[in-house]
């Protein structure tokens, strides 16, 4: 028993040893990174950017089947807008193509642009015009898409269509009052959303015993 009682206060001592030898490791060691302060000080630009992004597809959503559904009650083809903006691509032949791929690839820079116009607009709200009331954030939303409209149609599409595949086939597809009433949809559906995309910290509830 007695030996066993030795080997067991040896084994202690030598624990001991090892825990004392890390510990003075610790210590020499620089001091651990100090945690990340929440919510994060300033700005959250990087919750606005990915927030924004989210609501521009969804803008992008919705200017789609505001095309879809007043293409079919005109008894028109309701993938027309793609047809149209993927003119862009392939020139004339869009327009009767029936090519799956070809619209979903359409479809995805619809999308893609959408979004990060969106990231812009909720950045730029959030940044500089942080109280503005719903009424005010709908009406810069729809201003925001009319402005997308005359930079995307007439500082980009006039020249660049033409520089690609010869013809600027949405212009001239592509009725003026449709194409801001679809930039309009978008932006104003920015707007709406807006509420949705407030950065509002988590707070740690503490319950008393």
């Amino acid at each position: 028993m007695a030996n066993s009682r030795t080997e067991i206060e040896d084994e202690i001592a030598r624990h001991r040893r090892a825990i004392a030898e890390l510990e003075s490791k610790i210590e020499g060691s620089a001091p651990a990174p100090a945690a990340a302060p929440w919510p994060p000080p300033g700005f959250y630009l990087t919750f606005y950017v990915v927030v924004g992004t989210i609501l521009g597809v969804l803008g992008s959503l919705a200017s789609f089947l505001f095309n879809v559904f007043g293409s079919l009650m005109v008894n028109q083809d309701p993938y027309q807008i793609l047809r149209v903006y993927g003119t862009v691509f392939l020139g004339q032949e869009a327009l009767t193509t029936d090519n799956l791929n070809f619209f979903m690839l359409v479809a995805i820079v619809h999308f893609s642009v959408g979004a990060m116009a969106g990231a812009v607009f909720h950045v730029a709200i959030n940044r500089y015009f942080p109280n503005a009331t719903g009424v005010q954030q709908i009406g810069l939303g729809a201003a925001y898409g009319l402005l997308m409209w005359i930079v995307n149609f007439y500082l980009v599409l006039w020249w660049l269509e033409p520089a690609l595949v010869g013809q600027a086939y949405v212009l001239e597809l592509m009725p003026f009052w449709i194409a801001a009433l679809t930039h309009v949809v978008y932006g104003v559906t920015l707007g709406v959303l807006q509420p949705l995309g407030q950065f509002s910290p988590y707070k740690v509830v503490e319950v008393e015993a």
